[in-house]
């Protein structure tokens, strides 16, 4: 859960923030749902609720609102305290001119104290977000249970979310009435006394929301609590296990056979049958459908109300992984390079193997890049020296480094990571940038309310990875990942900042961006006293395919023994004909999600978009950048560069924007 200090850290962070107009500020946009503007719209309570949305707080904690009262009034109804004979903490609230009920002039948040007087760290204070140290002398200060688990206590454990790149939760739902085994784990909890039926037609035991888990977390009467990514927080009871011959390798989400979930609401029949019923009972319990997981926490024993909660050890192992980093360089001297000097009036390539200038007699060399790879894998071979040995060669080993200039920069720098003797003439190398070794390097990170930026900024800091750019990146991630390739952690952090990011390795670092600002024009010359030429415009080798081979106009749903729905796109079954996917569902799926689902998935028509390309050998065109063909825009998904006869060759796999 969030802290006081996390609150503190995401409001200072918009310190200097002014209003455009009058209070016209982006925390009243977010608030309103849209921009506003004039007297009518104060935002020094605008700005706290931001603030607590941004770290994570959920609204059950402290309320979303834009009264500066009704904070005080909110506590008061037990879910925090109000007072003013006693020093504030760092997280607290301020209040001016406070009613004693439910107004007050004013509301900032408590950045620290020191017995006589605060600094503060408040929106809306001349026209701006401001710190400023006031004497305690006449405020009322607010004090929220930021770390009580919205009042339920248990022996919370937290659990790895898995991150498989659509929405998590609230896509599936199965009926109680099929559970009719006495015997099972979950009878209790979907027929006892204790059992109901929301509002909407969600099913309960006591306060709990029941939903089947794969065994990942826990058997039949674990206690679970989910935080989702739009800050809401529920607490469930897993009334049922999902078949592990239905769920990946590791238990922790149903992958069987259409969609993905982690997450099953159980429902009453009788009142939720299709999507819309369902959708209906997830609105009564303000869940959002499209929201992702951010956070799941376990127990063993029904949780209570009030209090933060205890640990347990298996608790302490899972959140003790902050800060646990050691801070070693991934590379003890890759970033410590002098200058390469460059062939910089000839256009020549330079190849350098521990700085020692091999171009003379290196040969094939080619290297490629995905966006889906961090690595770029750099290839060239050797002649073996033979019986020439009055003829100084150096002969490359594994681990020497290697960097490559087309010549007018450095454009690769990486390691020996494979060599090839077995050809009786030449021997062949694989050098790998530091992408490389973050795609082989494992560890163990823990994010609490933590910027995205400053969660890759740290990443790289453990590995003393220099960042050469680095966009902002304001989402806020809570997660842990263990035992996760270190490439795979910061991809993940950039998936769940949405849009298309990509990062990448040049000499002097790691570069992350969005992909919509790499936009490249690659040229090159027919000779060196002709015009440079855009290259795009003589692409060769083009192969741009269309095909509807794969594509379905029509699904249908069976189980073992019905046909339960079949699902048609008449307009499409027009254009391109009857095209029948048939799915088997077991008993507890919703038929028409499975044929609504993979209807839209399979009714498709796919293009593949490739070709060659000529370029300057000191240009580098690669995997993550963005060209324009005619008026269309494409991402280059990977790019393939080949040197032959001291022309730059470049292959690219292309994807429409």
């Amino acid at each position: 859960m969030a802290s006081g200090q996390d609150l503190v850290k995401i409001a200072q962070a918009e310190n200097g923030t002014k209003e455009n107009g009058t209070n016209n500020v982006k925390y009243n946009t977010w608030f309103y749902g849209h921009e506003v503007d004039g007297s009518n719209y104060p935002w020094c309570a605008v700005f706290v609720s931001w603030c607590a949305d941004k770290a994570g707080i959920t609204t059950d904690i402290m309320p979303k609102t834009a009264s500066a009262g009704y904070f005080a009034h909110y506590a008061n109804q037990g879910h925090g305290e109000v007072f003013t004979n006693k020093n504030p903490e760092a997280g607290d609230l301020f209040l001016i001119n406070y009613n004693g009920s439910d107004w007050a002039n004013h509301v900032g948040i408590v950045a620290s104290c020191d017995g006589s007087n605060i600094t503060t760290i408040e929106g809306n204070s001349s026209d701006m977000v401001r710190s400023r140290t006031l004497s305690m002398s006449g405020l009322t200060f607010v004090h929220f249970n930021l770390d009580s688990s919205s009042g339920m206590t248990a022996a919370w454990t937290a659990r790895e979310v898995p991150n498989i790149g659509r929405d998590l939760a609230t896509k599936a739902y199965m009926a109680y009435q099929l559970y009719t085994d006495k015997s099972s784990g979950g009878y209790s909890y979907l027929w006892g006394s204790n059992s109901t039926t929301a509002n909407g037609g969600l099913r309960k035991y006591k306060e709990f929301y029941c939903v089947a888990m794969g065994s990942y977390y826990g058997p039949d009467g674990t206690f679970i609590k989910v935080e989702f990514d739009d800050g809401k927080t529920i607490y469930c009871v897993k009334a049922d296990e999902k078949k592990d011959s239905e769920t990946d390798s590791k238990h922790m989400y149903h992958d069987y056979p259409f969609d993905r979930n982690v997450l099953e609401f159980i429902i009453d029949r009788t009142v939720v049958r299709n999507n819309d019923e369902f959708t209906s009972a997830l609105n009564a319990a303000d869940i959002n459908r499209s929201a992702r997981i951010k956070a799941i926490w376990t127990s063993d024993s029904e949780p209570t109300y009030g209090g933060a909660g205890s640990t347990t050890a298996e608790n302490e192992k899972e959140y003790h992984f902050i800060d646990t980093n050691e801070k070693i360089s991934i590379h003890p001297t890759i970033f410590k390079q002098t200058p390469m000097q460059c062939d910089r009036h000839n256009g020549g390539l330079t190849v350098l193997c521990n700085d020692i200038d091999i171009s003379s007699y290196v040969g094939d060399i080619s290297w490629q890049n995905t966006k889906d790879t961090l690595a770029t894998l750099f290839n060239f071979s050797v002649p073996k020296a033979g019986d020439m040995k009055y003829i100084n060669m150096y002969k490359p080993q594994e681990g020497d480094i290697i960097r490559y200039s087309g010549g007018t920069q450095e454009d690769f720098r990486g390691v020996i990571i494979e060599v090839d003797d077995g050809d009786n003439y030449v021997n062949k190398y694989v050098a790998g940038d530091v992408g490389q070794y973050l795609n082989k390097t494992s560890d163990t990170y823990q994010f609490t309310a933590m910027r995205a930026d400053d969660c890759i900024k740290k990443i790289c800091g453990d590995l003393c990875i220099p960042i050469v750019m680095i966009p902002e990146l304001p989402l806020l991630i809570t997660q842990i990942y263990v035992d996760k390739a270190v490439s795979d952690v910061i991809a993940d952090i950039l998936t769940l900042c949405g849009g298309v990011h990509n990062f990448d390795f040049v000499p002097d670092g790691i570069r992350i961006y969005n992909c919509a600002d790499m936009v490249v024009n690659p040229q090159f010359r027919i000779s060196s006293n002709t015009e440079l030429k855009d290259s795009i415009k003589y692409i060769g080798n083009v192969e741009h395919k269309t095909s509807i081979e794969d594509r379905k106009t029509s699904v249908k749903v069976i189980s073992d023994t019905d046909v339960l729905t079949t699902l048609k796109d008449e307009n499409s079954i027009a254009q391109f004909g009857f095209l029948q996917e048939v799915i088997k569902v077991g008993e507890n799926e919703d038929a028409k999600e499975v044929a609504k689902s993979k209807l839209s998935e399979l009714n498709n028509t796919s293009e593949t978009y490739s070709g060659e390309i000529i370029e300057e050998l000191n240009s580098y065109t690669r995997a993550g950048s963005v060209i324009a063909i005619g008026d269309e825009k494409y991402l280059i998904n990977s790019s393939q560069h080949s040197i032959k006869q001291g022309v730059h060759y470049n292959k690219l796999d292309l994807e429409r924007l």
